[in-house]
């Protein structure tokens, strides 16, 4: 069956003023069709930034992230999440929100 998400080795460091900090560390897995996947972790593990790599919202530092077998090299429009935090548009109601990505790319119909 083939991978519907494979990440190998990623790795993000952010700069710091007491030096580099490396958020994630040679991060690799690989998601099949109709599975369910967990990420877990303490607060700052760099469950978030992993997320946002996925998403191509930030940039790793090195490794790889394909989706259905094509490489992923910045944002991607196959790919989204939901944060912890909600970020609505207060004055939108929730079926606008969730329409307002489309909207974006005049893909709203």
């Amino acid at each position: 069956m083939q991978d519907i998400l494979k990440l190998e080795k990623v790795t993000k460091k952010y700069q710091a003023k007491n030096g580099e900090i490396e958020a994630i560390r040679d991060v690799s897995f690989s998601v099949k069709l109709g599975e369910f996947v967990s990420i877990i972790g303490p607060s700052g593990c760099g469950k978030s930034t992993l997320l946002s790599i996925i998403a191509g919202l930030e940039e790793k530092n090195s490794g790889d992230i394909w989706v259905e077998g094509q490489k992923i090299t910045g944002v991607s429009k196959e790919i989204g999440y939901m944060l912890q935090k909600d970020s609505l548009l207060e004055w939108r109601n929730i079926y606008d929100n969730v329409l307002f990505g489309l909207e974006i790319r005049r893909k709203k119909r």
